[in-house]
Order: structure tokens, then C-alpha cells, then sequence
């Protein structure tokens, strides 16, 4: 198995935009991956790229890893697009790590308190082009992943995701 590895100072937390890290610091395996990222689109790529490398870097399929990243992308996006009424930059959380076999996401946002999982299933035996758009990637995190929890807690929206690693 690859390991994957990080410049990081005492905590595997990667900040994406202006990355204070010089390219000769000291690399470290870690055994958890938190992503701090401002609440831009820019940030989205970054993370899909460093949730691809730790992920692969632990033997994760292809499955696994599209699972994470829309799940991720989708998830984020909401929270950027929605989850607040100023132009002020916030910081949004995302944890990966792996317990036997499960990979355990967490995403973390100090927006407007939403439940994600509290929204209806989408209508999908009506025809695309007749359905209202959006919708259905909360229905596709539903259905790619094994679980998923949503707490608020000290101002924060904290989501939790589970997958069994195949």
C-alpha cells in the first residue's frame, strides 16, 4: 500500500488558498486528512485533488473516491452557494479518515443551520428535462454512500458521511 504524504507543521490540515508551506518543508504520513478551505469555488478542485491522492494512497477503488469527491463537491458547494448572507470569507472543515475499512467524512461549516438529508427525494420517474433543477445531488450522496448524520452544534452544521472501502 502507498502512503500518502503531506507538508504539514504539527497537524495534517492542508489551507489551500495562499499556502504558507514552502516547497522544501519536511513531509509526514498522515493518518487522517483535514482540509481547511475558504468558502470559494476556486478552493473545490484543490480538495478534490488532495481527497483523490490520500484516498488512492490508501487502496481506496475508483468507486470509492468518485463517492467521496461528489459527495464532497456537492456538499460544499451547497454550503458556499446558500450557507451565508455576506461576502465575508468563513472557513469550511472537510475530515477524512479510515476506520476498518470505512472511510468517515466530516464537513463542518459555521453557515445558516440546514439539514441536508431533510430535503425530499427528487421525483426521478418524471422525465429530466420536466423536473425543476437541482435536487439531486443530496439524492446521489444518499445513494453512493453507507450513512450520513447531521448535528448542529456550537453554531456549526456538522455533517457526517460513512462508506465501506471495497
Amino acid at each position: 500500500m502507498k502512503t500518502a504524504y503531506f507538508a504539514v507543521p504539527a497537524i495534517s490540515r492542508i489551507p489551500f488558498a495562499g499556502c504558507p508551506f514552502p516547497l522544501a518543508q519536511i513531509c509526514v504520513p498522515v493518518a487522517d486528512l483535514t482540509l481547511c478551505l475558504r468558502n470559494t469555488f476556486d478552493e473545490l478542485p484543490g480538495v478534490a485533488e488532495a481527497v483523490a491522492v490520500f484516498l488512492e494512497a490508501r487502496g481506496a477503488n475508483a468507486e470509492t473516491v468518485f463517492a467521496a469527491n461528489l459527495s464532497i463537491e456537492e456538499l460544499v458547494t451547497n454550503i458556499i452557494k446558500y450557507g451565508y448572507d455576506d461576502d465575508a470569507p468563513h472557513d469550511i472543515h472537510v475530515r477524512l479518515g479510515l476506520d476498518d475499512q470505512t472511510l468517515n467524512i466530516e464537513i463542518q461549516d459555521d453557515g445558516h443551520e440546514f439539514n441536508p438529508f431533510d430535503q425530499p427525494a427528487p421525483d426521478t420517474s418524471t422525465p429530466a428535462e420536466e423536473r425543476p433543477i437541482g435536487g439531486l445531488g443530496i439524492h446521489f450522496v444518499r445513494h453512493m454512500l453507507d450513512s450520513w448524520t447531521y448535528e448542529r452544534r456550537g453554531g456549526r452544521n456538522i455533517v457526517t458521511l460513512t462508506k465501506k472501502m471495497l
